[in-house]
């Protein structure tokens, strides 16, 4: 098999990478006749194939083209040599366009439904809540991103992609399975409520499933196979760390924590500092510095009800030798304010008077 037939195949496969693709339009402007035979052949069978009624016909078409560029490649008259490498490098140059063609040709059905996005971006301290084509109710929490096509018709599978914490009514329809693609792991599911959370700058993936069943992998192969890591039962919540790709289940009696959210709440249990940042500084759009890394071992159970953030900060000095402060960020050219910045420190007065 010849270079071009081998990049042909991968091109009508579409498996092939940018190089291959550039390489295969190089070789066909500089293509021989030879090659030119080549991609004949290729683009007419596949005409031959999926219509056999003409299959006779149209293989006597391509054994004359083949007969004609033979008949070229015999000895002529130099008038006729260089009228036939003019004809050459023409064929070589339209037969670009036919290969763009054939592509769009092959891929239509995958492509076609595909283009037309829509994204929803919720900004930090903020939250929102709409509904999708095929009627699922989703809540995005601050600092979230949602696409989603603009119609699920024609579709094998509902695809969107989640980038932040998202809470997810979906409305079931068996026959088109629904996928939420996320850094490092992909959910699918007929008709579920569930909860996740995938942000860019945390290290986990989680998981809180509240209804139905989920499927935590990958999906591949054009939305025809999903390659299942775990599965999911109600109450049940999955933590993928992104590091270690590695995914922990456990059973929760209560998932109030992960989906109070959605009404506005903040609940920790337990959580560590980290936790409780994270949370803070999307909810509130600041930036928390620590300048004490011995309070990266406290724990912190609380819940914040629409609480201000100064509220919310003396409700945890309140349970934890913590002291804080908040700078302010500074206006830019159009008077707008930079984000404020939380500077977390040990409370040494609490322990001086402990020991007075």
């Amino acid at each position: 098999m010849t270079r071009i037939n081998q990049l042909l195949d991968k091109f009508r496969s579409g498996n092939y990478s940018k190089n291959e693709l550039n390489e295969l339009l190089n070789m066909l402007q500089v293509s021989s006749e030879e090659d030119a035979i080549d991609v004949s052949m290729y683009l007419h069978w596949d005409e031959c194939k999926n219509d056999p009624i003409g299959d006779e016909e149209r293989f006597q078409q391509i054994l004359d083209e083949i007969h004609h560029i033979i008949n070229l490649r015999a000895p002529k008259p130099s008038f006729a040599k260089r009228l036939y490498t003019g004809l050459s490098r023409v064929a070589a140059i339209l037969i670009i366009p036919l290969l763009i063609a054939f592509f769009i040709a092959m891929h239509k059905d995958e492509h076609l439904f595909a283009v037309a996005q829509n994204t929803v971006s919720v900004p930090l301290g903020a939250m929102s809540q709409f509904e999708l084509p095929d009627g699922t109710h989703v809540w995005l929490n601050a600092g979230s991103k949602l696409t989603y096509p603009v119609t699920f018709d024609h579709q094998k599978c509902r695809v969107v992609a989640l980038s932040g914490e998202g809470f997810f009514k979906v409305h079931k329809d068996k026959r088109f399975p629904f996928i939420v693609r996320m850094n490092g792991m992909d959910i699918r599911v007929t008709g579920t409520v569930f909860n996740a959370r995938s942000y860019k700058d945390e290290p986990d993936v989680t998981v809180a499933l509240i209804e139905g069943s989920v499927l935590l992998g990958k999906q591949v192969a054009n939305h025809n196979v999903f390659e299942v890591s775990s599965a999911l039962r109600p109450m049940e919540v999955a933590v993928l760390n992104k590091t270690t790709h590695r995914i922990t289940l456990s059973m929760k009696d209560d998932l109030t924590k992960y989906i109070a959210w959605t009404q506005g709440r903040l609940v920790f249990d337990n959580d560590p500092i980290e936790t409780v940042i994270e949370k803070l500084e999307k909810l509130y759009n600041i930036r928390v510095e620590i300048r004490d890394k011995q309070l990266l071992s406290y724990r912190f159970t609380a819940t914040f009800t629409n609480e201000s953030l100064d509220r919310a900060l003396k409700i945890i000095k309140m349970s934890s030798p913590i002291s804080f402060q908040i700078i302010n960020g500074i206006p830019d050219s159009t008077g707008t304010y930079g984000q404020r910045t939380l500077i977390l420190t040990k409370d040494t007065r609490l322990n001086e008077n402990q020991h007075s």
